[in-house]
């Protein structure tokens, strides 16, 4: 079976071929890899194209810069393989990623594989041999999904092999970030079943150089993101879905407002977001009752009463443990 590996490419000269060496190593062989240059404008491309001459299994494909949603919806419109996997240019593989997955969905008889992420700066680290598998429903993983008693992260593409089938039925979000939500969400209501592995397949670059993180005015994408989701949710006319969504949604508030209290542009912020920020508050009082009754952690219920009573006043004080904490750090 052929598995179609789909890659955006925009300026990672400096990741390109490690991620492209984890490729083409993998175990399982029968691969089709399209590379998507999405108007890099350092050697990014030249370095698809130096690997597509050692590789026929290697399709480059450029285009103007549209950013990573549509590069994906490029890749997913010329893929034919009968499984589609994503893989971001500077991450990489484990080398029996895709032997494993393939061979774990097929046995299973699901449409979805669901296996385990290392964040991590370091290459060649070894990680556990032992594992466990286990199969959700569809309303289960979407449980998983909208964090309803559980704290994972299953909004990643890269960490899922998938039948074609369910893929090429959805688009990315083109021109917003956090894509991946909006499109997960999709091909979980496409399956029926999924399979949940806590296997590490794949390696997530965590830069220990990169700084402080800031906040940008993408971030509010966000909001329209998990508009989007309940949209989708009251489409599906799932009673149960909608519920989470809608939670979910809310929950939004409270998270942009933690990112723009930690974030190391934190006076510039409230300077140039102030009424953004105090929009969001004012919905976070609105929902405060409903969150203080929901399914999240006590720690979350804590943030929620804390920013609703006086939000700058605790901002400031995270701001200011973030900065000492990373003083200490050196």
């Amino acid at each position: 079976m052929k598995i179609s590996v789909i890659i955006p490419v925009y300026n990672v000269e400096k990741y390109l071929e490690r991620c492209l060496e984890s490729v083409l190593n993998q175990t399982h062989s029968n691969l089709e890899i399209i590379l998507v240059n999405d108007g890099s404008r350092d050697s990014s491309l030249q370095i698809c194209e130096k690997y597509a001459t050692m590789d026929q299994r290697i399709k480059v494909i450029s285009q103007s810069n549209q950013g990573l949603s549509a590069a994906r919806n490029t890749g997913v419109e010329q893929a034919t393989g009968e499984y589609i996997a994503f893989l971001d240019s500077d991450d990489w593989l484990e080398l029996d990623a895709y032997e494993y997955l393939l061979d774990a969905l097929q046995r299973s008889e699901v449409d979805m594989i669901v296996a385990g992420i290392a964040r991590t700066s370091i290459e060649n680290v070894r990680h556990s041999d032992t594992f466990e598998e286990e199969i959700l429903t569809q309303e289960q993983y979407m449980q998983r999904f909208f964090k309803i008693g559980w704290q994972g992260i299953e909004y990643y593409v890269c960490n899922k092999l998938m039948k074609a089938s369910v893929v090429k039925e959805v688009q990315f979000p083109v021109g917003l970030t956090a894509e991946d939500v909006l499109a997960t969400f999709r091909y979980i209501l496409q399956v029926d079943r999924v399979l949940v592995s806590n296997k590490v397949v794949y390696n997530y670059f965590r830069n220990p150089q990169s700084i402080t993180a800031t906040f940008s005015e993408k971030d509010f994408d966000l909001e329209t993101i998990w508009d989007m989701v309940v949209v989708e949710a009251q489409r599906s006319q799932n009673l149960t879905y909608i519920e989470w969504a809608k939670v979910n949604r809310q929950r939004v508030n409270l998270a942009l407002l933690m990112r723009i209290a930690v974030a190391g542009n934190w006076r510039e912020n409230i300077t140039n977001y102030k009424k953004s920020i105090d929009r969001l508050i004012h919905e976070l009082q609105q929902s405060k009752s409903n969150l203080l009754t929901s399914r999240i952690p006590l720690t979350r219920k804590v943030f929620v009463v804390l920013f609703s009573n006086n939000y700058y006043m605790w901002a400031s004080l995270m701001n200011r443990f973030r900065k000492y904490l990373q003083f200490m750090r050196g």
